[in-house]
């Protein structure tokens, strides 16, 4: 269990497709259309490369999978109370090599996508927030998700998500605060560099 878990940390964790973009043109889409839609397109772009899954595939599959996240927030969560120490360049540049590297660790582990079948529950819906909590099967084995959103503008967006309990940005911020505690930011930011050259 805990394994596919881990796989499911790597594989649900941004431009946007031509696929959000076209939920988009047919309207406001309700956070749960948006999830479900997002992972039928996952599955079918998945189903349709069969075996060998090409770098075209894999770089569209960047898009499907993170198009539906708001790395602004999500960074803001994992960098926690050091966020507002940092510049706007320094909050940018941040966004963008945490963004890259999480688009990268998506199409790693694609298995981790291929659910015998996913349930979606009725969603929690605040105003401009929502909660929408999904079940995966796979193997005789289940994976919950709670997908936490809001609302940028007139779209839904992730900004964090709970994999069988385990917030994903919490995660980060835990690893995120121990290697400042030990270091500093900068030198936390550039192993992130070195981590995407790397990739």
């Amino acid at each position: 269990m805990k394994k596919l878990t881990r796989l499911f940390h790597v594989g649900l964790l941004g431009a946007i497709s031509p696929f959000i973009i076209s939920v988009a043109l047919a309207g406001e889409t309700s956070p749960v259309e948006l999830i479900k839609s997002r992972n039928e397109a996952v599955e079918k772009a998945l189903n349709d490369a069969g075996e060998h899954v090409s770098e075209t595939t894999k770089e569209a599959l960047k898009d499907i999978i993170n198009g539906v996240i708001d790395f602004w927030e999500l960074s803001r969560r994992a960098l926690g109370k050091h966020w507002k120490e940092r510049s706007e360049k320094e909050q940018g540049d941040f966004v963008s090599v945490f963004q890259k590297l999480i688009r990268n660790s998506s199409v790693k582990k694609l298995e981790a996508y291929k659910a015998d079948r996913i349930e979606y529950e009725e969603p929690e819906i605040d105003g401009e927030k929502a909660k929408i909590n999904t079940i995966a099967y796979k193997d005789k084995k289940q994976i919950e998700v709670l997908y936490k959103m809001h609302k940028v503008g007139d779209e839904w967006k992730v900004v964090d998500m709970e994999i069988d309990g385990a917030s994903t940005a919490r995660n980060y911020r835990e690893s995120f605060y121990r290697q400042i505690a030990k270091t500093s930011y900068q030198q936390m930011y550039d192993k992130l560099l070195k981590r995407l050259g790397d990739s």
